[in-house]
């Protein structure tokens, strides 16, 4: 392989258990210059990153709360609510800010999200630009800063203290319920991004994931799609077009096919199959005599990027960039690729391109076969190596 190999060389998301309080207490609303009466705000229990907040009680705004989250061990977390009444007609009282202090420097690197719910509805409710429901503040090493979709938010920042303040407010505070707030690791891309290598980000892990002899190699965290301009250096928007894996149909190629995958839960999962195997897997997809197209058209591709790195999806790569094409949602890895949704295609912009057909997958079976995955339903198949198919590469970072 030489220079080829040169080149080639779980986070925890806590869903929240909610524990709704079978009495309710009136409250009142700490508001700028007044005070109030108003309705309930109560905080749900949760696990790890979530912080659990007085639960089963009211809770006035303005009243500070106070409890331990994942990131700050035995020390307590302090979180202010405010609201602000803003006329109309007629006018209305808003959730406006959020005061986290007593943050500890264990939780250097995080990102705290804060959202709020209704006694409804496990959604939660928009709380800034007309629509956003999560307001993300990244902990710097101290510094608290916007996090990731956090335009419309200012943060002022102190020792150990942060204030999130919602430019226009959106959440009414008598529909404010309960309030989570979570500590989980930093993000600084989402699906639909433009990544650092001029792809589109497609998939985003709870956790960092490893892609072995990879830039990113034992912390990575995105895989991005190639642009539809790939196949030109960028020059052209086109369509997806047919490559064989390989000629050689007899010589393994080295891949783990035997230790049993449980990532997916698909029938018939093999190690080889994993999120950041695809790196490995192209680099060994060429055999010594044999010629690769799919290979070499990704190598071509790597070495003329100035991020470079790119490969073959593995399987279960492969399945999240289906539903990425397919306009489903990505991220869980147990959820498979169907017909839903409407296919990217066409070359109006670098954004499309798919074909709905079978799609390659560096994910050898054996010596003859390998996976690949039909973009028009979601189905996988084994087909023999010498076939053509569909492929576009992607890269982990």
């Amino acid at each position: 392989m030489g220079n080829f190999e040169n080149d080639f060389q779980d986070s925890y998301h806590d869903d929240p258990i909610e524990e709704i309080s079978h009495s309710k207490w009136r409250s009142k609303f700490l508001t700028t210059g007044v005070l109030i009466l108003g309705s309930i705000f109560f905080f749900q229990s949760t696990l790890a990153s979530n912080i659990s907040l007085n639960s089963n009680r009211g809770i006035e705004f303005g009243q500070s709360v106070s409890q331990a989250a994942a990131c700050s061990g035995n020390t307590d977390l302090t979180l202010t609510p405010r609201s602000t009444f803003v006329n109309g007609s007629p006018g209305a009282h808003y959730l406006n800010s959020v005061t986290v202090s007593n943050i500890p420097t264990s939780c250097y690197g995080v990102d705290f999200t804060i959202s709020a719910f209704s006694n409804t509805s496990s959604t939660p409710l928009a709380l800034f630009n007309t629509t956003s429901t999560n307001a993300v503040v990244y902990n710097d090493n101290g510094t608290f800063l916007p996090g990731i979709r956090s335009t419309g938010i200012t943060v002022e920042s102190s020792d150990g203290t942060f204030t999130a303040t919602f430019t226009t407010p959106v959440a009414q505070s008598s529909s404010v319920f309960k309030l989570t707030i979570q500590s989980g690791l930093h993000f600084v891309y989402e699906v639909g991004d433009r990544g650092p290598g001029g792809g589109i980000v497609f998939y985003v892990s709870a956790s960092n994931f490893t892609s072995t002899g990879s830039t990113c190699n034992a912390t990575c965290r995105y895989l991005e799609v190639a642009p539809a301009t790939w196949q030109s250096g960028g020059v052209s928007v086109a369509n997806d077009t047919y490559y064989q894996m390989s000629d050689n149909t007899t010589v393994a190629t080295g891949q783990n096919t035997v230790t049993a995958g449980t990532e997916s839960g698909f029938v018939g999962e093999r190690f080889n199959w994993k999120i950041g195997q695809g790196f490995y897997n192209t680099s060994v997809m060429k055999v010594a005599g044999a010629t690769s197209a799919v290979q070499a058209k990704v190598l071509a591709y790597a070495g003329s990027s100035t991020a470079g790195q790119w490969f073959v999806p593995s399987m279960n790569e492969l399945n999240e960039l289906c539903k990425y094409a397919r306009g489903q949602t990505t991220g869980v890895l147990t959820i498979a690729c169907t017909s839903g949704g409407t296919l990217k295609s066409g070359i109006a912009n670098d954004l499309a391109g798919f074909g709905g057909d079978y799609y390659w997958s560096s994910t050898e079976i054996d010596a003859g076969y390998a996976k690949r995955l039909y973009f028009n339903t979601g189905a996988q198949y084994n087909t023999t190596k010498n076939d053509t198919n569909l492929f576009r590469p992607v890269r982990a970072f």
